[in-house]
């Protein structure tokens, strides 16, 4: 399976996902490796501070999780949902960053039909107005996943110092979002 994580600007979490998806899905057994796209690197970074797996070329695994540059335009993105089986969209419950959604996911449709679109809401606060609002801003354009990341610093800790940073409650919900995402093709 290919996973796409991709976001017309940046800031909303697709580096940060990539690499908490790519440790939740070793936690269960899976085998999982990062494809980064993006010029600054930070997942590669990010796992070789964790002792992550980057894509090497030839060598297969359950789940390839690509990383792209915060741009639509940039030849990496297209190519990363050309070749995806699902492309994630992690964004804030921000109005501005739900409609840079709406148009990535309308790109990512037009590029790649046959992929299973989500936004992933990323850094919400639960009880908020804005949390709460995302479904009825967005109507039926794109379909949100069920399972939201909340704001938790224990997500930035794991980026220093792997699975072991997170407490009980955002392991739970990783691996909860992590289902959630591995659901979606069966």
């Amino acid at each position: 399976m290919k996973i796409a994580l991709i976001s017309k600007k940046g800031g909303v979490g697709k580096t940060t996902l990539a690499v908490l998806l790519h440790e939740a899905l070793k936690q269960t057994g899976t085998s999982v490796a990062v494809r980064d796209y993006d010029a600054q690197g930070s997942a590669t970074k990010a796992l070789a501070r964790i002792n992550g797996t980057r894509e090497v070329q030839g060598k297969k695994v359950d789940v390839l999780l690509i990383d792209t540059p915060p741009s639509l335009t940039l030849p990496a993105t297209p190519a990363a949902v050309a070749v995806a089986d699902i492309v994630l969209i992690p964004t804030s419950p921000s109005p501005m960053d739900l409609w840079e959604a709406e148009e990535t996911a309308a790109f990512a449709k037009a590029k790649n039909p046959k992929a299973i679109v989500r936004i992933v809401l990323n850094k919400t606060r639960a009880g908020t107005l804005l949390t709460s609002g995302v479904k009825t801003a967005l109507g039926n354009t794109v379909p949100v996943l069920p399972m939201a990341l909340g704001d938790r610093q224990a997500y930035q800790q794991l980026l220093l110092g792997g699975w072991e940073m997170l407490d009980t409650q955002a392991a739970k919900e990783l691996l909860q979002l992590t289902v959630a995402v591995t659901s979606l093709r069966k």
